[in-house]
């Protein structure tokens, strides 16, 4: 977690990291070189205005925590995503059952069609 004083370049790479976004796909959302990017994050340059607002919805943070710091909002997104991951487990999950249940449904069918063939089959030649 980020000290309260932190930099603008030190949240913004928080934030990219929290993220899981590398340098390099962070910089072509929103449009600038990795090196730009890199600038930005150790303080060397700032984003100009447009870039700041293009960096905070990338990175789910409001653009006054980018320019003034304060408590991170990095837990709350954090935390959302493990309830995303989770929510997600939890339907594929459902779906790996769902898969297993039609395997032995179309199983059954399988086998039922070919006990109906060789019914009639047996039929047809018993008649001849």
């Amino acid at each position: 977690m980020l000290a309260e004083e932190s930099t603008l370049g030190e949240r913004i790479e928080s934030a990219r990291l929290a993220r899981g976004l590398s340098n390099s796909q962070l910089a072509r959302r929103i449009g600038v070189k990795p090196h730009t990017l890199q600038n930005w994050e150790r303080d060397k340059t700032e984003p100009r205005s447009n870039k700041l607002v293009a960096l905070s919805g990338i990175l789910g943070v409001p653009p006054i925590w980018l320019l003034e710091g304060g408590k991170a909002p990095i837990e709350a997104v954090t935390h959302t995503q493990f309830h995303e991951t989770a929510d997600l487990e939890s339907k594929l999950a459902r779906l790996q059952k769902m898969h297993e249940r039609m395997t032995q449904l179309t199983f059954e069918i399988v086998s039922e069609v070919n006990r109906l063939k060789n019914t009639l089959e047996q039929e047809r030649q018993d008649s001849l």
